[in-house]
């Protein structure tokens, strides 16, 4: 249990990450989209899933090959997006050519899973923490899973985060903000 809640840490960390840079560059946030509805949660969560674990596997093939010399080793952050890219292709053809209803629906989720921070985190641990390809891929399926739970945690609470009860100071990011960092406690005390 002790490694789900770390899982659920990292996880946790990485939204409070994710949504920093995209609601205060790009202004969207993607916890607050999908705590919305929480139909789109296990989606959204196994398609972080599918992308972590797939490019864990290809990042970690390139692996050997770049981590020999320092100067091809300084090139691995590009063989992280070239993995994730490729497994991004590759799933919306899949999907496309499989049905194109089900890839209207979910373009969307496909888009906000393969570039979000919690899948990079897993390709970036696993090569920090010289993994195997067996630790990477349970890695990569901790987070997935992890971020998914963490956006349910969250949006539980949506309609009460999201209230004219807060003052308006604490409207949006600011209490999501908040209410990560205490939930984040919690689960760090029960984890202990």
């Amino acid at each position: 249990m002790s490694t789900f809640l770390s899982a659920v840490l990292a996880s946790l960390s990485a939204i409070v990450l994710e949504n920093v840079i995209f609601t205060t560059a790009f202004g969207t946030s993607t916890l607050i989209e999908l705590s919305k509805k929480r139909g789109q949660i296990l989606i959204f969560g196994l398609f972080i899933t599918e992308f972590s674990i797939l490019s864990s596997i290809i990042s970690y093939l390139f692996e050997g090959i770049m981590l020999k010399s320092e100067i091809t080793a300084r090139f691995m952050p590009s063989i992280y997006i070239l993995s994730l890219g490729t497994v991004y292709i590759f799933t919306l053809l899949a999907i496309w050519f499989l049905s194109k209803s089900f890839f209207k629906k979910v373009k969307k989720y496909v888009h906000l899973s393969a570039f979000n921070c919690a899948v990079l985190s897993a390709l970036f641990l696993g090569t920090i923490n010289s993994s195997t390809l067996g630790q990477r891929i349970a890695l990569a399926a901790q987070i997935g899973i992890g971020f998914a739970f963490a956006a349910y945690i969250l949006s539980i609470n949506y309609a009460k985060l999201n209230s004219d009860e807060i003052p308006r100071a604490f409207r949006g990011f600011p209490i999501y903000i908040l209410y990560i960092g205490i939930v984040s406690m919690v689960i760090f005390a029960v984890s202990r």
